[in-house]
């Protein structure tokens, strides 16, 4: 990795040295700092660089042996790898900027949401992702996901490469509830993980989870979860909910699931105020896009607490993140420093950069063996009031602003965000960035849901009942999803049942299905 102090400005003794790099060290794993990110601020450049350096010959070795073994086996096409900006680039290239793949697996199943979204006529979504670990929520304005270059990963190390920007909390499936020595109840970030796993599992665990919750509760089937030979009875895992969080609380068991399920919901809750709140948005104007294994279980929960008047859970939510890989399009984003003050920056210098920044981007999308639809170009700055330290992103309309958009544009995302107006103070130009996609054949997600399977009426796709938790007991029916007729409506409290997701809809909820097999549920019939 070779880093140099100012080469944002001027790469020339960077790309000397990395001459001489090569000469001494004949490898393609050397990495400039001004190469991959064309920033002023040397530390979060410098650490850019040097995840990039360790990781690429690792990513390198990976993917040759991945194209190698396809080819092996017939595979005659382009081998695409997602990056964490929601873009695909070929694997031939991948591994020369290694760093803008971290986050890549969280940014699949937004660009999968957004593409989903778009096609069901909702295009303002928050994606909420629960796995077994963890949730992973992010903000879809437009149809277009968040991208931000200031995210901070492991360690507190800020990686400013473009990403999707991905909220992460330690709530999923398998996280533990115990009771503090303060005598509160504590859902996560400690997991159960796969194994043993929770309870519920037949695996040996015997800490109480959020799966075993909602299995207290009937929210899970028994017969399909606690299957594992040996495996613990409803009894047992009541007891041990009993014992281990109803006594210290003054709980009984179900009072104890209960609770559970309350905290991990206001948790997650909490994680989607980060990515719309926070930011300026309002969480009601969007509707909730639920996948993951878990996060249909939670989301009309969720939805209510926060006001959001609709959930969209896709076909198949176990596998949203595989099906961004094929839906997210080709894409290539690009960030020079400008760092002058607003009122003396060139204007011209700034329209060239703009300039060069679509032409490297259009080269790299064409070099590439995809076909595309259409190539498609999106212009922002980084803008901030001189004396502070924090970026705010300024979209723009077009690649040749003149200084006094610019300025008004950044007045109203400074407004918009913080809700404070600072007209006494000059606003400075830092970065000039674009992004150009390339945009991918269209996928028919209808193909996801085998039409035979589909009963001819609601009734027949009924499996059975259960007595399921909702604030009572109320005997509650049971859908299977594959069975479901196209055109379904169903009234709550229901259960719908699939191989990869259990989807909960509270009384008073209404869920439909679309054509692409899509569930929107109106909360409270709304």
């Amino acid at each position: 990795m070779i880093h140099f102090l100012h080469a944002y400005a001027n790469p020339a003794h960077e790309l000397r040295a990395g001459e001489i790099a090569r000469e001494m060290w004949p490898n393609g794993n050397v990495t400039l700092g001004h190469a991959l990110l064309s920033e002023c601020r040397e530390f979060e450049r410098g650490v850019t660089a040097a995840v990039n350096a360790s990781v690429q010959p690792l990513l390198a070795r990976y993917v040759e042996h991945l194209a190698d073994q396809l080819a092996a086996k017939g595979y005659r096409h382009e081998v695409l790898v997602m990056n964490g900006n929601g873009g695909m680039v070929s694997a031939r290239y991948v591994a020369k900027e290694a760093a803008k793949t971290i986050m890549s697996g969280p940014a699949s199943g937004v660009m999968a949401a957004a593409y989903t979204g778009r096609r069901a006529g909702i295009s303002d979504l928050i994606t909420y992702d629960m796995g077994g670990t963890s949730t992973d929520v992010a903000l879809i304005r437009n149809a277009e996901p968040a991208v931000s270059n200031e995210i901070e990963i492991e360690y507190a190390m800020p990686i400013h490469v473009p990403m999707v920007d991905v909220r992460t909390i330690g709530a999923g499936g398998g996280s533990i509830a115990r009771v503090t020595a303060a005598g509160l109840l504590q859902v996560g970030p400690e997991s159960a993980g796969a194994s043993p796993g929770p309870i519920c599992y037949g695996r040996g665990g015997l800490k109480p989870t959020i799966s075993d919750a909602n299995l207290l509760l009937g929210r899970l089937n028994p017969a399909r979860l606690n299957s594992g030979p040996g495996g613990m009875s409803i009894d047992g895992i009541r007891e041990i909910f009993a014992r281990d969080l109803g006594a210290p609380l003054g709980l009984d068991a179900i009072g104890a699931a209960t609770a559970v399920l309350r905290i991990a919901n206001a948790r997650m809750a909490d994680a989607v105020r980060m990515v719309s709140v926070s930011l300026g948005e309002d969480p009601r104007d969007f509707a909730l896009f639920s996948f993951g294994g878990a996060g249909p279980l939670h989301a009309t929960s969720i939805a209510r607490e926060l006001g959001i008047p609709r959930v969209l859970t896709p076909s198949r939510p176990g596998i949203t993140n595989a099906l961004g890989c094929v839906v997210a399009d080709l894409r290539h984003d690009f960030v020079n420093t400008v760092n002058r003050q607003l009122d003396i920056a060139d204007m011209n210098a700034v329209h060239a950069l703009f300039k060069k920044q679509s032409t490297e981007g259009r080269r790299l999308i064409n070099k590439e063996a995809v076909a595309i639809r259409e190539i498609r170009e999106f212009w922002s700055v980084d803008m901030q009031f001189i004396g502070q330290t924090h970026l705010l992103r300024v979209p723009l309309s077009g690649p040749t602003p003149t200084r006094a958009e610019l300025q008004q544009r950044f007045e109203e995302a400074y407004f918009s965000r913080f809700r404070v107006e600072l007209p006494e103070i000059r606003a400075s130009l830092v970065n000039v960035n674009t992004s150009v996609i390339g945009r991918r054949t269209e996928v028919d997600l209808s193909i996801l849901i085998d039409p035979s399977g589909r009963k001819a009426s609601l009734e027949e796709a009924q499996t059975d009942t259960r007595p399921v938790w909702f604030d009572d007991w109320i005997e509650t029916p049971i859908y299977w999803r594959d069975h479901l007729p196209k055109t379904a409506t169903i009234s709550g409290p229901a259960i719908i049942e699939q191989m990869d997701t259990t989807i909960i809809l509270d009384p008073g909820d209404i869920a439909e299905q679309d054509g692409d097999g899509n569930i929107i549920i109106r909360i409270g019939g709304a």
